[in-house]
Formats: C-alpha cells, structure tokens, sequence
C-alpha cells in the first residue's frame, strides 16, 4: 500500500514537472479534434449528398452504413474535448454520454429495423434516444448554473418569459402527438410516445431561454450549439408529425437534419473549455432583445387561435403564464426607472446646491478682495507719483514689482465677480442702442500703450456705424478682452487688426460682423474645442509661460452669446489667429 501511494505521489510530482509533455499531449488532441471535425463535416455533406441522389428508397450503403459514421464521428469529437478537458467539465461530459447514448440507439435501430425502415417500439433505440434528452438538459442546465450568479432578476424573468412562449407554441404544434400517446393502448408505448415530444418541448423552451439571457456565456461558438440543437428537435418534431399522418419514411434528407445537428454541436463543444469564467462577456447582446417581445406575441397568438379552434389546455396555460409574465418586466423596469430619476433629481439638486455655493464663495471672496486691493493700488499709485520725495532705485523697481502683480490680481478679482454673476444670471445687461465704432476706439485707446510697449501695431477700421442693441460696458469688456489677448500673444514687430463689417442676414435680422486678427504664436487644433473654457490656456501659452488666467476669453463668449450673438475661432500655430463675433443689428438701424 505504501509503495503504490509513494508510486502514485511520484507520478503526480513528475507530471507536474513535465509541462512540455502536457502542452504536447494537448497540442496532438487539438489536432485531433480539429481533423476529426473536418472529417464529420465531410461525411455530413457526403451523407446529405446520397440521400439526394435519385432513388426511393436510399440503399443499405447509404441509409445505414453511411448514417451510422456521420452519427458517431461527432461522438468521437464529444469524447476527445472531455480527455483534452481532463473530465472536469460537466457539461462536456454530460453532453458526451448524451450523443453516445443517441448514437447507440441510431445504431440498434438501423440494424434491427425491418427492410421497411421501421422498429416495432418499445425497443432498446428508445432507451438510447430518450436517454439523449435529459443528459443533453443536464448538460445545458450545468452552463446555466455556473451563470446564474450573474443572472439579474430581470434576465431570470425574460428568460422564464421566453421559454414558456416557445413551450405553448410547441403545445398546440405537437398537440395531434400527444393525442396518439394518449390513445395509446399499452402504458408503457403511451408513456414512450408521450415522452418524445414532452422531452423536445422541454429542449428547445431551455435552448429559447438560454438565448433570451445577455449574462449566459455558453462558449465562443454558441450559435452552434444552438443551431444544432434547435436543428435536431426540429427534425424531431417533423418526425413526430409525418409518424403521426403515416408520411414519413426511412432514407430522406430529414435523416440528415439529425446527423447535421450533432455535428453542429460538435463544433461548439470543441470551444466551451476556452472560455475563461472571470473573463467580461464580448458578445453582443442586439441578438437577444427581441425574444422576449416574440415570445409574449407567440403567447397572445395562441390565446386568438384558442377563440377560433380547440387548443390543448397546457398551452392555453403557457400562453396565459407567457402573457401574464410579461407585466414584470415592465413593473420591474418602471420601478428601476422610478429610482433612478428620483436618484438623478437627487444628484441635480445635489449639485446645483455646490455649484451655487460655489457661486456665492466665489462672490464673495472676490468681493472682500477688491477692497482691500483697490486700497493697495491707490497707496502705491501715491507712493510712486513720489509725492514725499523721490524714492531709491531699488525701492522704486521693487515697488513697480508689486504694482503690476497688484492690478493683476485686482483684474482677476474683476473677472471672478463678472464670470459669478454671468452665470447665475443676477446680472441684467442695461441694453441700449450701442456704437460698436465708438466701443472698439475706447478699447483700441486703452491698449495702445500696452501694444506700443510689445513693438505691435494695433489698429481698428470701422466702416459705416454698426449700432446693436446691447450692455455697453459688457460688451466694451468683451471687445477688450479679444484685443488684449492678441496683442498679448503677438510677437515683437507683429500687428493686430480689428474690422468691422456687415454680416450676412440671419433669421431675417441683419448682423455686424467684428473680427480680431493677428499674426501671433496661433493656437493648436486640438486645443480650440475648449479654448472658451474657464481656466483654460493653449499648451503653448504655458509652454511660452504668457501671462494669464484663463478667463478673459469665458467672459467674452458669455457676454456674446448674452447679447444673442455667436463667436468663432481660426488658428494656424506660428501665423496667427483671427476670433470672428457676430452680433444681431439693432431693429431700424442700419449697418
């Protein structure tokens, strides 16, 4: 006993320290697989070939010969993934057994039937085939299991909602089926023939289910598995129908459709173990959205055909189950939508809360700083006029230091309050008829001597007066801030030219067009999208290091776009940048 133990232990440490012999292993598998799958596909088309060939009925050859390779090629695939998965994964192993018990009874029948085609039943074929369904449901049942964990309430519900549409459809389908098992005089024939149509019906309500979920990951080639699924007991219940007129018969291209949907699963069985668990879900989900909206329609279409004819009354239940399911979803999602518009109106309250307290600390910061640096400026203006005697060259350049930092913040103090009050719409612009001529020459006034201290020419051509209706003092603020600006990123010997012109006529209303251009730095492309920004500055404005706050251009677009105007902007890095403002002409006044 402990020699065969140690034995054991030394064959699980040398296996775990061979690697490349496992990946070897495993890379011949795959290669098995993969040829045997390309040989079941061959003999599925080679099958369906010679079932078309002409001929009634189909030879030995081909009707049993020929059928029982096409069945059990894909038996061998099923067998070969649970190897390659070290039988660890129950739904392979389970769907493996579930094919192999099919394909025993595809084999008992083909050998015992009569020169007909046909087998007395019961008989061992029904063990085999009626076998495949609960193995084939456990194995799908096991996919679900490991998901159902990240199944929502509402995904349980439509997929419910799902299956019991396709069930009471299936119900009226197979109804003249069950009405044979149920006149059926022995217990166990009746309870045989009862068992195969209730066992397609139970398949493709859990295949229509699993369909319906956007969470289930049931391999990278799960339209395989549920085209092979849905093609197999489709082949069954047209079986089911065609016994039930005595029309069907052995060796037709129906046979094919069984063989075809093995395979077809076979091929998603050789994919199910690469899916990792942990992994986010890629597929997308447009394919599910419409099922559950199909299967209440299938339900309410059984109900009407129930008005017109005798209906099954298990699927007068399903339908009626399908269409009262159907309320929940709505109920649920109405009751999601409810808590999150009360959480939204939460958050919005929340948040214009901080953003006015935002306002008003702004205000009021601003406001208690503009006192005490307009008192600061004006000592300083007293200090260097040297009213008390002429100062020390030192002192005095320290002094101007101070000075300018001193209008600097004094002018973004200004800014902060006229931004604040823009915003929260406590400002009222005084509108009156307004001269822009006569606004541009004040502004170019004021800034010539900051242009001529740059070595740039600043000039302004008006033409005819443009007179709008506006806030005189805003919009000079607003014009100022746009030639500031230009001057302030143009270089030495550079110039700056503001114009004024007529615009095109907008919403039967005349404009005047004002455009500010210079031969500067320019701004980058991709920074013009936010150049209107609060806080903003162009990356070469930083990298140049160029004074200022960001500001200046947000107040300017506020107090246009105020005034029911528009501004633009066309830059070209290293040539220059031109701002264009579009401002409504005062009614009667020309331009």
């Amino acid at each position: 006993m402990i020699s065969t133990v140690d034995g054991g232990a030394a064959a699980m440490r040398a296996a775990r320290s061979d690697p490349g012999g496992r990946s070897q292993t495993g890379a011949v598998l795959a290669r098995a697989i993969r040829v045997l799958i390309v040989v079941t596909i061959v003999m599925n088309l080679v099958y369906l070939g010679a079932l078309l060939l002409p001929g009634d009925p189909a030879s030995v050859l081909i009707n049993v010969w020929l059928a029982l390779v096409a069945t059990w090629l894909p038996v061998g695939v099923f067998w070969l993934v649970a190897v390659r998965t070290s039988f660890t994964r129950w739904e392979v192993i389970l769907a493996a057994a579930g094919v192999t018990f099919n394909a025993a009874g595809d084999t008992f029948f083909s050998l015992a039937m009569d020169s007909s085609g046909n087998l007395p039943s019961p008989s061992l074929a029904d063990l085999g085939y009626l076998l495949y369904y609960p193995l084939t449901m456990a194995a799908l049942l096991v996919l679900v299991r490991r998901q159902s964990r990240r199944m929502t309430g509402s995904v349980l519900v439509d997929s419910t909602l799902a299956m019991l549409g396709a069930a009471a459809v299936l119900a009226v389908v197979l109804a003249p089926v069950f009405d044979d098992a149920t006149i059926d005089s022995a217990p166990l024939d009746a309870a045989i023939a009862a068992l195969y149509p209730l066992f397609d019906l139970l398949l493709i309500a859990i295949v229509v289910g699993i369909s319906a979920s956007p969470v289930l990951r049931i391999g990278p080639r799960w339209q395989f598995l549920l085209l092979g699924l849905l093609l197999f007991t489709g082949a069954d219940i047209a079986y089911a129908l065609l016994n039930h007129e005595d029309a069907y018969s052995s060796g037709t291209t129906l046979d094919a459709a069984w063989t075809a949907g093995v395979a077809f699963v076979a091929l998603w069985v050789d994919g199910v173990d690469r899916v990792k668990p942990e992994l986010p879900r890629a597929t997308s989900d447009a394919r599910l959205l419409p099922v559950p909206a199909m299967a209440v329609l299938a339900g309410l279409a059984v109900l009407l055909v129930a008005t017109q004819t005798s209906v099954p009354t298990v699927a007068l239940v399903l339908a009626a189950a399908a269409v009262a399911l159907s309320v929940v979803p709505v109920m649920f999602r109405q009751s999601m939508l409810a808590h999150v518009l009360e959480g939204q109106e939460k958050v919005v309250a929340r948040l214009t809360a901080l953003d006015r307290s935002k306002s008003d600390m702004i205000g009021t910061v601003s406001h208690e700083m503009r006192t005490p640096l307009t008192s600061i400026l004006g000592f300083l203006e007293l200090v260097l006029d040297e009213t008390g005697g002429p100062l020390p060259k030192p002192a005095k350049d320290m002094l101007v230091v101070v000075d300018r930092n001193a209008h600097r913040l004094h002018d973004l103090v200004g800014n902060m309050l006229v931004l604040t009050r823009l915003e929260s719409g406590d400002t009222k612009l005084a509108t009156a008829p307004v001269e822009l001529g006569r606004i541009l020459a004040r502004a170019t006034e004021s800034l010539q001597p900051f242009a001529l201290s740059r070595d740039v020419d600043l000039t302004t051509t008006c033409g005819d007066a443009a007179i709008v209706e506006g806030d005189e003092a805003h919009l000079e603020r607003a014009f100022t801030n746009m030639m500031e600006n230009a001057v302030k990123f143009t270089p030495a010997a550079g110039s700056v030219r503001v114009a004024v012109a007529s615009g095109i006529a907008s919403a039967g209303r005349s404009t005047v067009v004002v455009t500010v251009a210079d031969t500067g730095m320019g701004i980058p492309e991709s920074d013009i999208p936010q150049l209107f920004d609060r806080f903003f500055r162009a990356a070469n404005a930083q990298n140049e290091a160029v004074p200022g706050t960001g500001l200046g251009l947000a107040i300017t677009n506020d107090i246009v776009r105020s005034h029911g105007g528009d501004i633009s902007v066309a830059s070209v890095v290293g040539r220059g940048t031109t701002f264009t403002v579009t401002l409504p002409v005062r009614q009667g006044a020309g331009s």
